[in-house]
């Protein structure tokens, strides 16, 4: 399993949140929404394959962007999210 960032704007008229946040639940693996547009995911699927799935819970004007990421990061995030990212997103090896 690799980990990913998921980033998209949903634009009028659609904006089915709901529908992208079920879809990314379910690729399998694990995934935190870290922030409303931005989620982190681990899983066996290639950006392909969840950019094919995805594309059926956005609209034609939506924009979507999905990166592979590498251990090397920083931010400022709630204690929670940061406990999930070291032990799903970046576990140990």
């Amino acid at each position: 399993m690799k980990p990913y960032i998921i980033t998209y704007d949903l634009d009028n008229p659609g904006q089915r949140y709901k529908d992208v946040k079920q879809t990314i639940d379910n690729f399998g693996g694990s995934n935190i929404r870290i922030q409303k547009s931005v989620w982190l995911v681990r899983n066996d699927l290639s950006p392909d394959e969840m950019t094919s799935r995805l594309k059926e819970s956005i609209d034609d004007n939506d924009s979507l962007f999905i990166c592979e990421l590498i251990k090397n990061y920083q931010g400022l995030a709630t204690d929670e999210t940061w406990k999930f990212i070291n032990e799903n997103i970046f576990p140990s090896q």
